[in-house]
């Protein structure tokens, strides 16, 4: 199994990796080195395919080492993100074949980013199935991928990305996309590593709870809108306002972060860097920045969401679910913290948010599980 060196593409995979183990297979994941630490919490044995590494080398510096800004336009950012997959997988590729090498898988599992494990399942022989993350990829970032790969591809007789003999997709029908070929239906399935579950997020309290998170990455390196500048400033404005609604608010973010915004007022939670598995099903809303683990924590458990959406690949997503009827979304061109306060006062108070986002939650929940799934695996492994 291989994913890249993130929570949002690694955390998705680990139930079906799961499932695997417990019917009595082996399963061994493989990936930079800085998914050790996630691969070893989830309780899963690790192979490093590289070196210590921060993917903003890959997503913010050419393989020359040059850095560059960050795109501002739509296109521009889903070619960044492309080509940083593109040189991740340039990087991991001779230790994914090592590793392919000396393991001899029946079968490799891996996200949609993780290019180099698709190559060496096609240059191996092995049967290779790619595994959604919740809600889907655009696959037009595939195209710069491709091609910022596309030595190495070149270098293996390889024209192109390979096409996964199957795709497992844990994206809900009714908010994935239009223009792709569904996959093999699959019930998405959260995990988290494991940690302290308050004793409060038991509690229901006389007002609504509201989870404002921009994920594991987001508030120490986004900026949004010119006057915010960074994710934290951002955090700081809408922890603010948000009381205003009536909520109890609860912040999922690092300390470091949290150490930031100030005195905090009553109805405010710090929770810190907290499972989301832990506190969004006591919540009635959640806030957030369009991350795959944040979305889909508010998809199972039925929740409205407010969608501040950053860049290309997200903003598609935050329609979708906007058009659902389950959602509202907010660009990060028009961020203003009297905007999302009013957004937040309607998905509360408007019943179809959260009749849309209930039913959105009962078709995740009639999907095939993970150990459902198993057999099928089991028959791609032994073609």
């Amino acid at each position: 199994m291989s994913t890249g060196p993130a929570y949002g593409l690694y955390n998705p995979v680990v139930p079906i990796a799961w499932a695997l183990r417990s019917a009595g297979h082996q399963v061994l994941v493989a990936g930079p080195e800085p998914l050790a630490a996630m691969a070893r919490t989830s309780g899963l044995p690790f192979v490093p395919t590289y070196g210590p590494m921060h993917m903003k080398e890959v997503m913010r510096h050419d393989r020359s080492g040059k850095e560059f800004p960050n795109a501002t336009t739509d296109d521009g950012q889903l070619e960044q993100i492309g080509r940083g997959f593109g040189r991740l997988a340039a990087r991991t590729l001779p230790g994914m074949l090592q590793a392919v090498d000396r393991f001899r898988p029946d079968l490799i599992i891996s996200e949609p980013r993780a290019y180099a494990a698709g190559v060496a399942a096609r240059l191996r022989d092995i049967p290779w199935a790619q595994h959604g993350v919740g809600m889907h990829f655009r696959p037009d970032v595939e195209k710069y991928g491709a091609d910022e790969f596309r030595p190495e591809l070149e270098e293996n007789g390889l024209d192109g990305l390979p096409e996964p003999d199957m795709f497992l997709d844990n994206c809900p029908p009714s908010v994935g996309h239009k223009d792709r070929d569904p996959g093999r239906p699959l019930r998405y399935v959260p995990y988290d590593p494991a940690g302290t579950v308050p004793s409060w997020s038991f509690e229901k309290g006389r007002r609504p709870r509201l989870l404002l998170t921009l994920g594991t990455v987001e508030p120490e390196s986004v900026g949004v809108k010119r006057n915010f500048g960074s994710g934290v400033p951002l955090f700081r404005e809408l922890v603010r306002v948000l009381p205003e609604a009536g909520v109890d608010l609860v912040i999922a973010a690092a300390d470091p972060v949290v150490e930031q915004l100030g005195t905090l007022s009553e109805s405010v939670v710090a929770a810190g860097w907290i499972s989301l598995t832990s506190v969004v099903p006591s919540c009635d809303l959640i806030v957030h920045h369009v991350g795959s683990g944040s979305t889909m924590s508010g998809v199972i458990n039925g929740l409205p969401q407010l969608l501040l959406s950053r860049n290309a690949e997200h903003t598609v997503n935050a329609q979708l679910l906007e058009e659902y009827g389950s959602a509202r979304q907010i660009t990060d061109q028009d961020v203003e913290p009297k905007e999302v306060l009013d957004a937040c006062r309607a998905l509360l108070e408007v019943p179809s948010y959260k009749e849309r986002a209930t039913e959105l939650a009962a078709e995740v929940a009639s999907l095939p599980s993970p150990a459902e799934t198993v057999a099928v695996l089991e028959a791609l492994a032994g073609r």
